[in-house]
């Protein structure tokens, strides 16, 4: 935008100090670099913003409905365009996980987000864990994000790049995250199988021990004594009926003359 122009547009909403104008014209600079993605801002509500985001790092009142209404876009499209712009820009506080769920809408994706970040930060070197800030707009940004593909949550389009961070540091790192993220949707699923497969495993263990002790033991059923009682008798019997035989032999034989 023509330096002249930027300037007037300043003048329209009550900005005049040089300080500010000139911290305005810096963040536009780094705009054309750091804020693409953004369809439904103009160069002229680019502008504006770059003021407003000046004079409030600067405490310089504005009028800000007026600045809104200059700008072309409605209060909340304006709205959503700041944040994102303040985010890419690197001058927003550094949300927690929660503040930046509720500005785009998908809450549900929280808890999810927060246990990615736990999983990355155990996959680092102790030395580079102490000096990582997993609170910066980059890690929080690409955990919910992340955390939303997993989760088939359909979130702000504008979540992806208020991180701040060029395309293709953030698409590596949410590629990573979704890793974590996938293992842990799918976690509790996975998780259920084995158990239950272990306890099936100890109850049959536990049945062969029984099976195995019981084989050990000596087992007769009616029938069997039945056998056994049978074929006793008819050893009884065989050993009366021999021991009568000899005896009649015994008697018919002649005696010696």
């Amino acid at each position: 935008m023509d330096k002249d122009l930027f300037r007037k547009l300043a003048s329209k909403i009550g900005i005049t100090a040089v300080k500010v104008l000139s911290q305005a014209e810096e963040y536009m600079r780094l705009s054309q670099v750091k804020c693409v993605g953004l369809g439904s801002v103009t160069a002229t509500s680019k502008a504006i913003i770059c003021l407003e985001l000046a004079a409030t790092s600067l405490k310089f009142p504005l009028d800000k409905e007026y600045a809104i209404k200059l700008s072309g876009l409605s209060p909340k499209v304006y709205s959503s365009n700041l944040k994102s712009m303040e985010c890419m820009l690197g001058l927003q506080s550094n949300l927690g996980l929660r503040d930046l769920a509720v500005q785009y809408g998908c809450l549900e994706a929280v808890k999810v987000a927060s246990q990615i970040l736990q999983r990355y930060e155990t996959t680092l070197p102790a030395a580079q864990q102490q000096d990582l800030d997993l609170s910066k707009p980059l890690f929080t940004t690409a955990a919910l994000y992340a955390a939303c593909k997993c989760m088939k949550i359909r979130a702000d389009r504008k979540l992806a790049s208020s991180s701040g961070a060029k395309k293709g540091i953030f698409d590596r790192l949410c590629t990573q995250f979704q890793k974590f993220g996938q293992e842990i949707c799918n976690g509790p699923t996975s998780m259920e199988k084995p158990v239950k497969t272990a306890q099936k495993r100890q109850k049959t263990l536990t049945e062969i021990l029984e099976t195995e002790e019981d084989d050990g033991k000596i087992s007769t059923s009616p029938k069997q004594e039945r056998v056994e009682k049978t074929e006793e008798e008819e050893t009884k019997n065989y050993e009366e009926w021999k021991r009568k035989i000899l005896e009649n032999a015994l008697k018919a034989k002649p005696l010696d003359s």
